[in-house]
């Protein structure tokens, strides 16, 4: 895809097609590679996932206050449906060149070949293209839904905290079981923090990337949804490719802004127990928490970027501008 986007250079339809290629399988690449480097990050999350805190059996009456049977629908939801836009990205991928005129004989994917592919290599290298779109969208997705999942786990832990410290009935009479019970909500809350920062150091920098150049895929999918023919699999596949990257890039953004507004109300919900009726001792060890408790908890893309609802805003502004560059390039040539 290299070499084809040096030849065709002065092609900007090609070009671009073929650069929203190139961009999305570097980026694959590189988070798979990011992946494999952090593997031992990966089995350290893994031995926390296992910890008697995260893995205590939960009352139904917290289950339901903390609305986590809701989230995980939600999240199974989101996790199909973007499973769904790329099987259908690949599917597309493979008819184009069969229902499409002008089509016939193309390859699902642009590039250049050392060989002539046209002729008895043709099915081959079809099929090689078709496995390789296939690999590259089940395992892409798969390291995307991981890391969501995972942020989503500390959200949950961030949800039963609250719980459990908006329940602590503060009481002169038993004060070392409420220390002992608050102790257990401190460590509780610096084991969610240790959680996050092993899975953003997981993923940080895949993230990054993957950032960066979805504002470039989805330029570039814009300004092929302009010049492609409507009645089109192409066409179809380029609306189908576009909302899989809008689903990739808001599910970082809009869980990890989750994570961020859920710990920020860990402070508000201690103020809802009777923390008045404590002890002078106690309430020294409460403001020392509560400053700890009103940074939020972040993630970052490669740490510069926050994940957040307002950084998707931004992306989606960087793509625009791109969009309007490349459109007015189009029409002077």
């Amino acid at each position: 895809m290299i070499i084809q986007s040096v030849i065709k250079r002065n092609d900007l339809m090609v070009l671009s097609e073929t650069l929203y290629f190139l961009t999305t399988h570097l980026t694959f690449v590189c988070k798979l590679a990011n992946l494999e480097y952090h593997k031992k990050l990966l089995l350290d999350i893994e031995d926390m996932l296992k910890t008697t805190r995260f893995q205590k059996t939960l009352s139904l009456d917290l289950i339901e206050k903390t609305g986590m049977n809701e989230k995980i629908r939600k999240f199974n939801l989101v996790a199909k449906t973007f499973r769904i836009v790329c099987v259908w990205c690949v599917v597309l991928y493979v008819l184009v060149p069969y229902f499409d005129p002008g089509k016939s004989k193309t390859l699902p994917t642009p590039g250049w070949f050392p060989f002539n592919w046209t002729d008895k290599y043709y099915y081959g290298t079809y099929f090689f293209e078709v496995a390789g779109i296939s690999i590259t969208a089940h395992m892409d997705s798969s390291i995307d839904i991981l890391s969501w999942l995972l942020v989503t786990i500390a959200s949950f832990q961030c949800d039963i905290l609250k719980e459990n410290l908006k329940n602590i009935y503060y009481n002169y009479d038993k004060e070392h079981d409420i220390r002992e019970t608050f102790k257990d909500c401190i460590r509780h809350h610096e084991e969610i923090i240790k959680f996050t920062t092993k899975v953003e150091q997981s993923f940080s920098q895949g993230i990054l990337l993957q950032f960066l150049c979805s504002a470039l895929v989805i330029c570039f999918t814009g300004f092929l949804m302009l010049v492609v023919p409507v009645l089109t699999f192409q066409f179809a596949n380029t609306i189908m490719y576009f909302c899989c990257m809008m689903i990739q890039l808001g599910m970082y953004c809009w869980y990890g802004h989750e994570i961020m507004t859920t710990s920020d109300e860990i402070g508000q919900y201690f103020y809802l127990a009777n923390w008045y009726d404590s002890s002078l001792t106690l309430r020294k060890d409460f403001a020392i928490f509560l400053e700890r408790a009103k940074r939020p908890i972040t993630l970052t893309a490669g740490g510069f970027v926050v994940l957040s609802l307002n950084t998707f805003t931004r992306i989606l502004r960087s793509s625009y501008s791109y969009f309007a560059v490349l459109k007015h390039l189009y029409n002077k040539s």
